[in-house]
């Protein structure tokens, strides 16, 4: 059963260490006072105690650009993932409030019941089905993001014998490059170096100061960054995606009353078109599904 009070209290320092203080990092996409739109499309598809919460509480990384991240103000949560769940809410009646997790404790969290849902584009796995259950709205793979230029001349994953990459911790891109520095050893090469960090920005960081010659990034953050940073001429991205699979939303394995009511809200936004205006906005034509799977990865 969900625990609905230990999933309010939750607060995160700067340093990513979470402790049940009170409700810190986050944003509403509406106002709780206005309470749920009983007469919404699938409100009665929501369990009870969110009927009576009037809110999903979400866990994500809120610095995985473009899918999550805080606008100037350092308190404004945009992105694809964002504005999916503002178009869930109004086919679910209730409000989605962002709270903003390191990425290897989201998991953790949401065993916890302290977070409703993760939404953090996190990877759907057989390995992390074990632990929680996904509710599938985009397909990625991972893709490398050098600096402008490429001067290392990389062109695969293969080429990174030898180098340093700079990756973010827990992820599925970090058990690639492992994989691949296995590799290398296997084929008589040198291991990679793997510098693996809490935060996506600071991996990129690694990179463009040149610590690292690659990160190793989902294809919608890769591109992201090689079109925006420092206005396009940071970074570019070199060959192609590879393991490609589904990104989840993660759900408790005894939520599936909500997991359901989710799958529900997604593919109606899917069925609306909505969802396709946000994958032409985000100009990431490579990562639509044309329906909202459960555990599909």
């Amino acid at each position: 059963m969900r625990n609905s009070s230990l999933r309010r209290v939750i607060a995160v320092t700067a340093t990513g260490a979470i402790a049940a203080l009170g409700l810190a990092g986050c944003a509403s996409t509406g106002s709780d006072d206005a309470g749920p739109d009983t007469e919404a499309p699938l409100y009665d598809a929501l369990p009870q105690d969110i009927k009576d919460a009037g809110k999903i509480v979400v866990g994500g990384d809120i610095a995985y650009a473009p899918m999550e991240y805080y606008d100037e103000d350092g308190e404004t949560v945009l992105g694809f993932d964002k504005e999916l769940t503002d178009l869930m809410s109004e086919q679910l009646g209730v409000t989605f409030e962002w709270h903003n997790i390191v990425f290897d404790s989201l998991i953790t969290q949401l065993k916890s019941d302290r977070i409703d849902m993760i939404m953090s584009g996190m990877s759907d796995t057989p390995e992390r089905q074990q632990e929680i259950d996904f509710v599938d709205y985009y397909i990625a793979g991972a893709m490398l993001l050098v600096q402008k230029g490429n001067p290392e001349g990389l062109q695969s994953f293969a080429d990174l014998c030898g180098l340093t990459i700079a990756v973010q911790r827990g992820t599925t891109q970090e058990g690639y490059a492992q994989d691949q520095s296995a590799t290398c050893e296997a084929e008589g090469q040198e291991p990679i170096e793997i510098l693996s960090f809490d935060r996506e920005t600071e991996a990129m960081l690694q990179v463009k100061n040149g610590r690292a010659v690659a990160g190793m990034q989902d294809y919608p953050v890769a591109t992201y960054n090689a079109r925006t940073s420092g206005g396009g001429e940071d970074f570019e991205v070199v060959g192609d995606q590879v393991q490609a699979g589904p990104l989840g939303i993660g759900v408790s394995k005894d939520d599936t009353e909500l997991r359901d009511a989710l799958q529900q809200a997604i593919q109606a936004v899917i069925d609306s078109g909505d969802y396709d205006k946000l994958i032409e906005e985000y100009q990431t034509p490579l990562g639509a599904v044309d329906e909202a799977t459960i555990n599909g990865g």
